[in-house]
Order: structure tokens, then sequence, then C-alpha cells
């Protein structure tokens, strides 16, 4: 499944996320015309890591990617990570995800 928040020029990004109990795990691909996608960065799992301060720098080794589409990467993922702690304990909290995820830009790998 895929879910996009931006307008339709924003389309080039998405989030694939192994949700877990004990971890959130999040990378980001670039979504191509084809409708598949190419790996940008390595999966970052918070909170065993930085991964906000990781992407970042990720994405700054990357001079194609615009400014505007960093921040809103950067943006995406503080919004799924905020998600995440606030409905990792729920036993509806996967549900409750794929509902709410209209708003945020994800494709939902595997829940562990």
């Amino acid at each position: 499944m895929s879910f996009y928040k931006k307008s339709p020029q924003h389309y080039g990004y998405v989030f694939k996320i192994i949700w877990s109990k004990n971890y959130l795990g999040l990378a980001v691909d670039k979504k191509l015309q084809s409708n598949q996608t190419l790996p940008l960065t390595t999966f970052f799992f918070w909170p065993r890591e930085n991964g906000w301060q990781l992407l970042k720098e990720e994405l700054s080794c990357k001079p194609w990617i615009s400014k505007e589409d960093s921040i809103d990467i950067l943006n995406g993922y503080n919004e799924i990570i905020n998600y995440w702690i606030e409905n990792v304990n729920k036993m509806e909290g996967i549900k409750k995800l794929i509902v709410a995820s209209s708003k945020l830009n994800f494709e939902l790998l595997a829940k562990v």
C-alpha cells in the first residue's frame, strides 16, 4: 500500500516502514513513474539510533534531492515516529495507522 500526503509534484518519495512493539524501522525510497521504487536510504531503527539526524546527514549527501524535499521527508519522518510513540502499545495501532495514513506518506512493509 502506498499513501501520499502531498500534491502530485511531491509524489516522488515514499517511506518504507517496519513496525514493531520495540522499534520502528524507516527508510526512504524514490517513487519512479513505473510505480516502482528505488531505495534512497538504509533503514533507521528508532529508538535504537538517532534516525532523524542520520537521515538528515544521508539526505545532505544526495545533491539531487531538493532542500524542500529534504524538509518534507524529515517532517514526515517525525510525524511517523510520533504516531508510532502514541500507538505502539495499542492493539488497534496498526489498523489506526492504515486509516490515518492518508496524511502520511508511507508503504507498510511488515509488522513484527
